[in-house]
């Protein structure tokens, strides 16, 4: 559960999503290097009065961090993306055939250059639609249970999600990551299904699907900030 906190920048009011953690030893403060969301988690005994002051001695960084979360351009012609964690470079080729091939470290994406971004970003979606509804499939034909359907978003702090309507909907930005990552995520939200929460029999559930999920959730922590800020 979230406590409403705002700063204000300039003119601007900036909503803070606060959440606690019975873990956390001392406060974070986080901004969506794509969104410029402002999030703060504080410890369990911590109060909201302290939550401001913390806000208040901070204002200058968030308001840095925002305007850098702004100016990120999407990614075009020349740049460099990840595919299962494999850097290639996004070729627009401005002729036929129509269609996104990830060949020899390059994505060449046919048609007009200026509809090439949006086939790419298509493109990822699809990939991801076919790749988690398949890794999900297996995990909840492991595991004995059943989802009613797999949707892919754009969100943006968030890699998964599993609805009591057993719904799964994952972040495109998964086919940015090692495929290994990616299947640890379907791990997790197929395991959801099974429990609502994160307690040990979730992880346990989590285990059966991918024994090494520790590094694969490890690896999501340390560089998922990057996933999160590429746009397409």
């Amino acid at each position: 559960m979230s406590d409403p906190l705002h700063v204000l920048l300039g003119e601007e009011e900036v909503p803070v999503t606060v959440r606690r953690n019975a873990q956390a030893q001392r406060m974070v403060l986080r901004v969506c290097p794509t969104s410029g969301d402002v999030k703060l988690t504080l410890p369990k005994r911590s109060s909201l009065r302290q939550a401001r002051k913390f806000l208040n001695q901070h204002l200058d960084w968030i308001g840095d961090q925002r305007e850098q979360a702004e100016s990120v351009p999407p990614l075009g012609h020349g740049d460099s993306i990840l595919f299962l964690g494999i850097p290639h470079e996004i070729e627009f080729t401005d002729r036929s055939p129509r269609k996104v091939v990830a060949e020899g470290g390059k994505l060449s994406v046919g048609g007009p250059k200026d509809l090439a971004a949006g086939r790419l970003n298509k493109w990822f979606r699809a990939e991801a639609k076919a790749s988690l509804t398949e890794a999900s499939e297996a995990y909840a034909e492991l595991l004995g249970v059943r989802f009613n359907r797999v949707s892919i978003g754009d969100m943006k702090s968030r890699w998964g999600s599993c609805s009591s309507r057993g719904t799964l909907r994952y972040n495109w930005r998964l086919m940015l990551a090692p495929e290994a990552v990616m299947k640890y995520v379907a791990a997790h939200e197929v395991a959801h299904l099974l429990e609502m929460n994160h307690s040990d029999r979730f992880w346990g559930h989590v285990a059966r699907c991918e024994p090494d999920f520790q590094l694969h959730r490890r690896w999501l922590k340390r560089h998922g900030s990057d996933l999160f800020a590429v746009k397409l």
